[in-house]
């Protein structure tokens, strides 16, 4: 009987594994190992170690065992065998390894590479079937069990791995990749016998995650766009610290771009401070650090109501001492060149005891997943607020002006501020307008300054510079590369010698570089002297100086002439690539160059060897063929040809046809020639680590390249906002506390109202006049939108950006306060109104004299008495208050106008309409909304007519009154 092909058996074993599934749950039966074949039994026995060996589980074929019964359903993975079949059971040796491996990992979710595939083994196998809906193969689920003669499993192609690892993370999983480190052909060479070498190459979380996988995946992946980046892949991982309320802190990593926040304050029984910093943040990994005696599960709770999905982990207070010595042996156990080891000192002299005990348990967390080096780089720590500086917006406020994102559609982007203002290039562009847009500047000159810079770029001025440097800015946007990500990526791997950056993006990445730099080189002094001469903005002139200052160092220039930029981008062929990364003109490079020689010599000696075989067969055109992933077979019909070989001659494979050959000599050179590849590749890994190692010494000079470049890219944001109308005005800043607007709008809606007109407002506010608004009006006739239009307004000017007005004077505020909406929130037990007054007192012991406060009805969470004298007594303690900031208060209360004849600085206000009667109707009047802020106060809210829009019946609007 013909015996089938090798090849035959793994077609059809790849055809089998590739099978779809269908909707109901197939009966699938256990692979079944096919008896040995009729070969001559030295020949099956080589051939049989051959095919194993490159199967990566052993160098010695398993022993044959019968078939086994066929599942009716992955659900019966956990049926029992016959005790005596069990008691008989014995671990292979790879499941041994399996063992070791999960007893020491018991957290994750382990997959193993063996051979070609990744492998999930017992209850690991049972939830990635499910989640990656791939078959399960029945088998023992615990490491105990003993039930079956071996492990449930399931595998993915090693190619793809990438795709499903992702689809694990984002299901919240914690994974484990478990690699052979050692390769067959290096095995054999070594004459090491047994199990392959395996060990844990890298453990992820979602945030986590930075695509590290990709690099040996399926090339027709395009690496630069298939990681994650939704809100949760770009999430900080957060250490928060509340043993001590008064001193509450936190420090949040992002692991993708290497950005440290820290904050230490005082937070109050509701934790409002510690929601705010949540809702900017939004951490998707926490770890909560109390005192011994007590868990903080209120902010375990708040977490959790921010982020369902965000993992909670709480750790006990350390004392300092133990804090102080722990990350003295951190960082002296990074520490091979003595950059380092002064920063548990650094740390401690500069930050706050409890910033420091975050930093240290921060450290821990993040050492399995080789992050734990971010805090090498001291420069990225930056404080979540200073008030010297920002303004900080509270959760509030972020929520009821649509800053980041929409109350009512969270997902959404547009109509967001974000969203009208963000028109960057590049990812670290939009991440860093990201920041500016949440924290306001409270320095007038610094906010004249960038818009000055602004304004330079709108009059169009210099403009082939300008344009030079946009199409820069996009050239490297279009291309995706992310500057702050690559950076850091470069940072872990120079240290943990990962698999987090592939070389094609590093190449992008100094390449990327060397674009922004050739623009100030181009221009140069030249063009630096033109931009004083012109007295355009300072601003700019100093970011144009301290460019072309950078543009002078050779560091980009020199390691980018290292690198083979055609291999480079050569992603279709890995092995190619690693090989011929470098330009090999370099001491540097000799082990790589030793390496080459050796291959070159055993490949001269397969020619000379396939000379002799040539003569042999009497065959002067006799080449090597290549089948498959074999290499260097010689390929002879079947028939006389075949028999009149050598017994020696090892068949590797055959068709019906044709049957192919290694000859002894050849068998003995290809293992050769296979060990100095294998060793090849190691010596350009090793080449390749110690570059990323060079570039991370320039981290610091590439660093503040990634910022100023990004700097431009959010000036010419700004100056896009609005490019085109004319509306658009500079803000005039000046020291008083006013906000005096002509024609103004509201940003977003003006923004959205293309093909409708926009009715605009004026703003007259300031401590000697209108200090107090009380405003009026009927529902739905624009009172909250005014109100949000005067809040956007002063944070578009403090963000640098012009605003939608015929002019505009405005103070500086160092914080605006809204409370609007009415809400309950049942999962920490508040009421509607609970939450209103919470909010309120919050306001109440937060404002300053430079604050602008916006209330929304307040009292409209309980009976009318009780409600007129919240509302009446809040707002009288506002006017009061020694600090008299800038107030704007809603009501549908029209006896609280009286106040305005107590107090010269409180005016009531009303949104105008046109009150008409038709038809026999007559006790409906028909209400037509002006939208025009007027003087004055009425006492009719129309919220019947509200309700008549809102298409409630007739008879019961009549059955009401």
């Amino acid at each position: 009987m013909a015996k089938t092909p090798v090849s035959a058996k793994k077609q059809r074993s790849i055809s089998a594994f590739f099978t779809p599934r269908s909707s109901a749950k197939p009966e699938v039966p256990p692979p079944v190992e096919k008896s040995p074949s009729d070969e001559p039994s030295a020949t099956r026995k080589r051939l049989s170690e051959f095919q194993h060996a490159s199967n990566g589980d052993s160098t010695k074929p398993p022993s044959p065992k019968r078939a086994k019964p066929t599942s009716k359903a992955s659900s019966k993975a956990t049926e029992k065998a016959p005790a005596s079949k069990a008691s008989k059971t014995k671990l292979t040796p790879l499941e041994k390894q399996f063992v070791e491996l999960k007893s020491a990992n018991p957290d994750k979710v382990l997959a193993i590479q063996v051979g070609y595939k990744f492998k999930f083994f017992g209850n690991d196998a049972v939830i990635a079937s499910q989640l990656l809906n791939i078959m399960l193969i029945r088998g023992n689920l615990e490491l105990d069990e003993r039930t079956h003669d071996r492990f449930a499993y399931c595998s993915v192609p090693d190619n793809r791995l990438h795709i499903h690892l992702q689809r694990l993370l984002n299901h919240g999983m914690k994974v484990g990749v478990v690699k052979q480190t050692e390769t067959a052909a290096i095995k054999s060479a070594e004459s090491k016998s047994g199990l392959f070498e395996r060990k844990i190459t890298g453990v992820y979380t979602k945030a986590t995650y930075m695509g590290d996988e990709m690099l040996t995946g399926d090339p027709s992946i395009n690496r630069s766009n298939q990681v994650d980046e939704s809100a949760d892949g770009n999430s900080y991982i957060m250490a928060v610290n509340d043993a001590d309320p008064k001193n509450t802190a936190i420090v949040a990593v992002q692991p993708v771009t290497g950005d440290i926040i820290y904050d230490v304050f005082a937070d109050n029984s509701a934790k409002d401070e510690l929601e705010t910093r949540l809702a900017y943040l939004m951490p998707s990994e926490v770890l909560i650090i109390s005192a011994a005696s007590s868990v903080s599960h209120d902010a375990s709770k708040l977490i959790k109501l921010r982020n369902p999905a965000a993992s909670v982990q709480f750790r006990a207070q350390k004392k300092q001492s133990q804090v102080q010595a722990d990350l003295e042996s951190f960082f002296s156990s990074i520490d091979t060149d003595g950059k380092v080891s002064h920063l548990t000192e650094f740390y401690q002299l500069n930050y706050h005891a409890a910033v420091c005990s975050c930093i240290n348990e921060l450290v821990n967390y993040l050492a399995e997943f080789q992050l734990s080096n971010i805090f090498t780089i001291p420069s990225n720590m930056s404080s979540f607020t200073d008030s010297r500086k920002y303004m900080l917006l509270p959760a509030n406020t972020l929520r009821a002006l649509d800053i980041f994102e929409i109350e009512d559609n969270p997902s959404a982007r547009k109509g967001t501020l974000l969203w009208l203002l963000n028109h960057t290039k590049t990812k670290n562009g939009s991440r860093l307008l990201q920041k500016w847009i949440s924290r306001p500047l409270v320095i007038k000159s610094e906010i004249e300054e960038r818009l000055n810079a602004v304004q330079t770029l709108r009059d169009g001025r210099f403009v082939h510079m300008l344009d030079v440097l946009k199409s820069t800015i996009q050239k490297i946007g279009k291309e995706n590369i992310d500057l702050d990500r690559l950076l850091i990526k470069v940072h872990y791997s120079a240290e943990y010698m990962n698999d987090k950056i592939a070389r094609r993006d590093v190449y992008l990445m100094l390449r990327g570089f060397s674009d922004i730099l050739e623009v100030f080189q181009k221009f140069g002094e030249k063009g630096l002297a033109e931009f004083k001469a012109a007295n355009v903005s300072p601003y700019l002139q100093s970011l144009f100086e301290k460019m072309s200052d950078l543009s002078k160092e050779p560091h980009v220039g020199d390691l980018l002439g290292s690198i083979n930029s055609a291999a480079a981008m050569d992603v279709n062929n890995l092995s190619d690539q690693k090989m011929k990364f470098f330009n090999l003109n370099h001491e540097k490079f000799d082990s790589i160059l030793s390496e080459q020689e050796q291959i070159a010599m055993t490949e001269s000696e397969l020619d000379e060897e396939l000379r002799s075989i040539r003569s042999y067969l009497k065959r002067p055109q006799l080449q090597y063929v290549t089948n498959l992933k074999d290499t260097h077979l010689i390929e002879v019909r079947n028939g006389k040809s075949v028999d009149a070989l050598p017994s020696d001659w090892l068949k590797i494979s055959g068709t019906k046809s044709v049957s192919r050959f290694r000859p002894p000599e050849v068998a003995r050179l290809h293992k050769e020639l296979s060990y100095h590849q294998d060793k090849l590749l190691r010596a350009c890994d090793e080449c390749f680590n110690k570059f990323l190692k060079e570039i991370d010494s320039h981290y610091e000079y590439l660093h503040n390249i990634v910022s100023h470049a990004s700097v431009f890219d959010c000036l010419l944001s700004l100056a896009s906002v609005g490019a085109d109308d004319q509306e658009y005005t500079k803000p005039k800043i000046v020291d008083e506390q006013v906000i005096d607007i002509k024609e103004g709008n509201h940003p977003i809606l003006y923004a959205l109202a293309q093909n409708t007109t926009y009715v605009p407002n004026d703003v007259d506010i300031s401590h000697d006049q209108n200090r107090v608004m009380i405003i009026t009006g009927p529902n739905m006739g624009g009172k909250s939108s005014y109100v949000k239009q005067v809040a956007l307004s002063v944070i578009m000017a403090q963000i640098g950006a012009f605003i939608p007005c015929k002019s505009a004077t405005l103070g500086v505020f160092d914080s605006v306060f809204i409370r609007m909406g009415a809400s309950d929130n049942i999962l920490r037990g508040k009421s509607t109104f609970m939450v209103e007054m919470a909010e309120s007192a919050n306001i109440i012991n937060s404002f300053s004299s430079k604050s602008l406060v916006i209330l929304d009805e307040i009292g409209r969470g309980t009976g009318t008495s009780d409600g007129i004298a919240l509302a009446y007594s809040i707002l009288r303690y506002m006017i009061e208050s020694d600090d008299k900031p800038l107030t704007l208060f809603i009501t549908h209360y029209p006896s609280l106008h009286v106040l305005e004849n107590e107090f010269d600085n409180v005016k009531n206000f009303h949104m105008s309409f046109v009150e008409t009667h038709r038809g026999q109707d007559k006790d409906w009047p028909e209400v037509v909304f002006l939208y025009k802020l007027v003087q004055g106060v009425i006492s009719n809210s129309y919220g019947l007519n509200v309700a008549k829009l809102a298409g409630i019946p007739l008879d019961k609007l009549n059955f009401t009154t």
